[in-house]
């Protein structure tokens, strides 16, 4: 499926990049979420400042098909694809989602879709609290508080469990997070939340491949 907290006005780009599965890079990138994470910000500039993926709102998605992985990366500024090893991606695909995201008025009815931690915190007497995954009906129950906020009102909602990801942040133990792919279908309720949320992203896990928000209209 292909389908803001700086300006509502600013462009948003999308880079569909359909890998080179029997490429090493490839490989290791797809089992390995801080490695996937260095290499779409090596698509960057190095002075974006201390945090680098929030200054151009980058966010990524694998989508798995029948024909190979494919990467979706969204960003307010273009990827360089002079960054990526040679054999990475046998073809390259770009949209400016800017008439979409224009398209997306009040009432149009859209299919989304997006991979998403749901957790939330669990208070432990004495210590700080602790965030835990959410799993059915309580991350559906997630989602649609979510998807209000992102200015959408459910009318089909679908939740897919994925595989967990695990990234290593420096020297600090390991995170891991419990991935469920909701896709389905909405009515736009805010379209400057929706365009908000499709920017900057939803939820835990953004630098590792979640929270990107995809939408596209939706045909009967």
């Amino acid at each position: 499926m292909s389908i803001v907290p700086q300006a509502l006005t600013e462009s948003v780009h999308l880079a569909q990049l359909r890998l080179e599965e029997r490429s090493r890079e490839v490989h290791r990138d797809l089992t390995d979420a801080t490695s996937l994470h260095n290499r779409v910000q090596a698509l960057f500039p190095d002075n974006l400042g201390p945090q680098p993926r929030a200054a151009t709102n980058t966010l990524f998605r694998v989508e798995r098909e029948q024909d190979g992985p494919i990467l979706l990366i969204q960003s307010t500024l273009p990827i360089n694809r002079n960054g990526l090893p040679a054999g990475y991606a046998r073809d390259i695909a770009y949209r400016d989602l800017g008439p979409l995201l224009e398209w997306g008025r009040e009432g149009r009815v859209v299919r989304y879709r997006i991979d998403a931690h749901p957790s939330m915190s669990q208070s432990v007497p004495g210590q700080r609290g602790k965030r835990i995954p959410l799993r059915g009906e309580e991350a559906l129950q997630w989602w649609e508080r979510q998807a209000m906020k992102a200015g959408l009102e459910n009318q089909l909602a679908l939740d897919i469990p994925q595989s967990d990801v695990r990234a290593r942040r420096g020297a600090a133990k390991p995170v891991r997070y419990s991935v469920i792919r909701f896709e389905g279908v909405a009515r736009v309720t805010d379209p400057a939340a929706l365009r908000a949320a499709i920017t900057s992203g939803i939820g835990r896990g953004r630098a590792y491949g979640l929270g990107l928000l995809s939408i596209a209209p939706y045909r009967s």
